[in-house]
């Protein structure tokens, strides 16, 4: 039973990676600020400061690991690890074209952080950052448990992650609901620690960590017309509904959605989008 388990997880981390692989030559780059503001904020909460060491797991396209490094400075470090190669890519790329010669990222699996993936020891981190991304993986508490090892004593493990959607928004993702045929990458399990505060403190608290906080903030998402939230959609993980969608219904289910989409749009096309999310911080005690 362990081995199928395994053999399931491992096809869905390989599947997760050809995802973002797929997205990333478009991710953050149509026009959209979202996950950049986002990686800013967590490195805020965070207080990442000069001469820290810092690891970004999960770090895509350096939406966290960037402004992570000029937190650190040059007298800091900040890995960061990723299952996608093209994420991982855009995240060297953006790190040389800015000079930040402290910053390394690498392929690997940002569940288990090998040691020999970012060439460090435990206990060797002031701070670890996930930024929306933890609720992909299989085993979010056995990956919280392998940060608390890689952090210092009183080391700070801080994760972003998405609480209640726009509920002016509930339309559009029900006109969309009945033609997709596979799962989203954004569905919870019901035993997800990302359905409630309580539930994510709690898994903190069995890790190891204490004096876990959450703090929740609006997430405002611009969108000049409706073709440019198209283009968003298919340039995140989102893009996995819509691969779902068979080709002969997509058409239909396209229209379903645009139809949901005229009544947000304000006067001039454009859409807005308001949703909350939460940034937790812990110690490790």
């Amino acid at each position: 039973m362990s081995n199928v388990m395994h053999y399931r997880e491992a096809d869905r981390k390989a599947a997760l990676a050809q995802l973002f692989d797929r997205s990333s030559p478009t991710y953050e780059r149509v026009g959209v600020e979202h996950f950049n503001d986002l990686g800013r904020r967590l490195v805020a909460h965070a207080g990442v400061a000069a001469g820290h060491r810092v690891l970004d797991v999960g770090c895509g396209t350096g939406a966290v690991l960037i402004p992570a490094a000029r937190a650190a400075g040059p007298d800091g470090e900040v890995i960061g690890v990723d299952l996608s190669g093209g994420m991982v890519a855009r995240a060297q790329e953006e790190a040389a074209r800015q000079g930040l010669r402290q910053v390394r990222a690498v392929v690997g699996d940002a569940e288990t952080v090998a040691l020999e993936d970012i060439a460090t020891a435990p206990g060797s981190f002031d701070t670890v950052l996930a930024g929306i991304c933890l609720f992909f993986f299989p085993r979010p508490q056995t990956a919280v448990a392998r940060y608390r090892e890689l952090l210092k004593p009183g080391g700070r493990f801080g994760v972003s992650w998405w609480g209640r959607p726009d509920p002016l928004w509930d339309p559009v993702y029900a006109a969309s609901a009945p033609y997709g045929r596979g799962p989203s990458s954004h569905t919870l399990p019901a035993t997800s620690p990302f359905r409630s505060v309580d539930a994510l403190h709690a898994m903190l608290a069995e890790a190891g960590f204490a004096e876990a906080e959450t703090a929740e903030e609006d997430c405002v998402t611009h969108f000049a017309n409706a073709e440019q939230w198209w283009r968003w959609v298919w340039s995140t993980a989102g893009r996995q509904f819509w691969e779902s969608v068979p080709d002969d219904e997509r058409a239909k289910a396209v229209a379903a959605v645009n139809a949901k989409l005229d009544s947000l749009k304000a006067p001039d096309g454009s859409l807005t989008m308001t949703s909350k999310v939460r940034f937790t911080l812990a110690k490790r005690s």
